[in-house]
């Protein structure tokens, strides 16, 4: 009912508005729920600042905004990985946002979720041109699967 009522849409609208923190950590959350069925993965998609926008935010809110802004991510990736959504992850630099991740202090299983998003669309990624440490990240990551 939530996604019928267009409620992804209205929340990518609040986030872009740049919201204190605890209400992003309360718009992902949503969100992250909000996409795990088709509908609402077509409606995150259907907006143009869906992907920006989550990306934009890991790492740079708080560890509460990294948790569901990687499921976000990898439910897109898994049932909606079209080459336009490959392209547009490289454009908003969701994929360096993932390599950095991997890097930071945070907890286990995000870097095994992050790990498992770049390996997912690898031969994609790899075709798109890139700042050089994102382009070894997942090269690294790639060799050790």
């Amino acid at each position: 009912m939530m996604v019928q009522s267009g409620a992804v849409f209205e929340l990518i609208e609040l986030e872009l508005g740049s919201p204190e923190r605890r209400i992003t950590e309360l718009n992902l959350g949503v969100l992250s729920h909000l996409c795990c069925c088709a509908e609402g993965r077509s409606q995150f998609l259907s907006h143009g600042g869906g992907i920006a926008v989550v990306a934009m935010r890991i790492l740079r809110v708080s560890p509460a905004v990294d948790d569901p802004a990687i499921l976000i991510l990898s439910s897109i990736c898994k049932f909606s990985g079209t080459s336009m959504v490959i392209k547009e992850m490289v454009d908003v630099k969701a994929v360096s946002k993932l390599c950095v991740l991997l890097q930071a202090d945070c907890a286990p299983y995000l870097k095994d979720k992050a790990k498992e998003i770049l390996r997912s669309h690898f031969d994609e990624w790899k075709n798109f041109p890139c700042n050089f440490s994102s382009l070894s990240c997942l090269l690294e990551y790639k060799v050790s699967s």
